[in-house]
């Protein structure tokens, strides 16, 4: 349990039945710079016992964690919202028991909303690919997450979420002006509450450069290691629809459905016409192609003819060398041979220029 004055951030660890990633998760805590934070670990309905004995084998965090343990998991947002209620920081983060942090990142997001007075802040994150072998997590590659990301943007998350947990602190009052993390959502609870932020008066800053997040993923993990984001694909999809299904009848009832009924025609009317487009030149270039296909028969076949009319007159030409023993009329046939070999030759070159396909 902790004592004397509050720290300025809380950390707040979701887990369950991962102590591979529990353990990688506390270690990164305690590399922190920043020193003035404080741990929740929300286990949500895992072996608490495995949980405990991680957490007291790490003396940097004695005096300064709290553990949850609930005997039935009530699902992330709710864990969310359970290690916020139990702490009493100036600012928090989410940190999923399998993402990392950049040893800096509580230092200059602390600093950022310091010196600026934002509401929150987001950092350039990276995806780490990894899998798990032999009881040990792997990395695999990197990439980084969202590039074309430069702020904290409602119009990029509109189309899907670009800021995970991982990657946003933020102040605490932050909840009493958008709410808290939604219960009821089995996932996406992340981006629900980032669509909220989004839309608030609550100013948040991005800080570009140096990648200080790292969003941790292993798409061929199963069981309990594996990301929500391919165990639950269909479940993440469902919350998406439900989300983006709630907040277009918000807007129908403010609104009525007339501008989104011609948006929705004008939108139909250009995707077909751009089919349509696609379709036309498509057709072209598959009759270009055909073309050059054939262009390229026919010079083959014009270079067949030449090399065997060349060779039918030499062939010709040996059988009067040796049926005349007459020295200069050999050489006049030969000269004209030659001519006539090159004219023949230039022509068959001519041919086959590109552009210029055989008739």
């Amino acid at each position: 349990m902790l004592s004397g004055p509050e720290p300025v951030v809380a950390v707040v660890v979701r887990t369950r039945d991962r102590p591979l990633m529990l353990e990688r998760a506390l270690a990164d805590v305690c590399a922190q710079t920043f020193p003035d934070w404080e741990l929740v670990v929300v286990d949500d309905g895992g072996d608490a016992a495995v949980v405990d004995d991680l957490v007291a084998a790490r003396p940097g965090l004695a005096g300064r964690v709290t553990v949850l343990h609930n005997a039935e998991s009530r699902g992330m947002e709710a864990a969310s919202n359970q290690g916020i209620g139990a702490s009493a920081s100036e600012f928090v983060a989410i940190h999923d028991d399998d993402d990392t942090w950049h040893p800096e990142f509580l230092a200059r997001t602390v600093a950022h909303l310091r010196e600026t007075g934002d509401a929150g802040v987001a950092v350039r994150t990276e995806i780490v690919w990894e899998r798990v072998r032999d009881g040990r997590l792997e990395e695999e590659s990197r990439e980084v997450f969202a590039p074309e990301a430069r702020s904290f943007s409602l119009a990029q998350l509109l189309r899907s979420n670009r800021v995970v947990p991982i990657s946003l602190l933020y102040r605490r009052s932050v909840h009493d002006e958008v709410g808290p993390f939604r219960e009821d959502l089995p996932v996406v609870g992340d981006w629900e509450f980032n669509l909220r932020l989004a839309q608030s008066q609550c100013p948040i800053g991005f800080l570009d450069g140096e990648v200080l997040a790292f969003w941790h993923q292993r798409p061929e993990a199963d069981g309990a290691l594996v990301n929500s984001v391919f165990a639950r694909a269909r479940d993440h999809r469902a919350a998406d629809l439900r989300v983006r299904e709630e907040a277009l009848r918000a807007h129908v009832r403010r609104h009525g459905v007339g501008g989104l009924l011609y948006l929705t025609g004008y939108l139909r009317t250009e995707i077909d016409h751009l089919h349509n487009l696609f379709r036309e030149s498509a057709l072209r270039q598959e009759e270009l192609l055909a073309g050059q296909v054939q262009a390229r028969e026919a010079q083959a076949e014009l270079g067949r003819r030449t090399e065997d009319l060349v060779r039918r007159l030499e062939e010709r030409l040996a059988g009067l060398e040796a049926a005349t023993s007459d020295a200069s009329l050999v050489s006049l046939l030969r000269r004209r041979y030659r001519r006539g070999k090159a004219r023949v030759q230039a022509a068959a070159g001519r041919r086959r220029r590109p552009g210029r396909p055989a008739g």
